[in-house]
């Protein structure tokens, strides 16, 4: 299968978890399931094999910008780059709502910040953790009033 057609299927079914996650009026129940499969196994198994089929036809290494630059000049290492990223961010996006939910978080505050987390992981991470600390402190506040 070539990289681009693999990274349009990768999108597609990446796009659909998050949506799913988001509007699933029982986001416990699917998060163990894009949690493991499409997160853990679809997506990392499409990035190990992309990195198996592109072994050995890229330059590059991880020891400068430069020779990143030249390994993900490969399709194949481009694209598990990609999925790199789409696998760690559903998966962090799957931890954020089951945590928020533990932590009492309402639901509709979350929406940005699994958007935010989407598309540009880390930020809607630190985005969370703000929301997440706020809410404890209030939290703790109106528990002792």
């Amino acid at each position: 299968m070539n990289p681009s057609l693999i990274f349009k299927i990768a999108n597609g079914i990446t796009l659909l978890s998050w949506l799913v996650l988001i509007l699933s009026p029982n986001q416990m129940k699917v998060i163990r399931p894009l949690r493991v499969y499409i997160s853990g196994l679809l997506l990392s198994g499409v990035y190990v094999f992309s990195i198996i089929i592109g072994n050995g036809q890229a330059e590059g290494n991880f020891s400068s910008l430069e020779s990143v630059r030249s390994l993900f000049a490969n399709d194949h290492f481009l694209l598990a780059g990609w999925i790199h990223y789409l696998a760690f961010d559903l998966f962090l996006g799957t931890w954020e709502v089951e945590d928020g939910i533990k932590e009492g978080i309402n639901r509709f505050l979350l929406i940005p910040i699994l958007a935010l987390t989407f598309y540009f992981g880390p930020a809607g991470w630190l985005l969370y953790l703000v929301l997440r600390l706020i809410t404890k402190k209030i939290t703790k506040k109106v528990k002792t009033s």
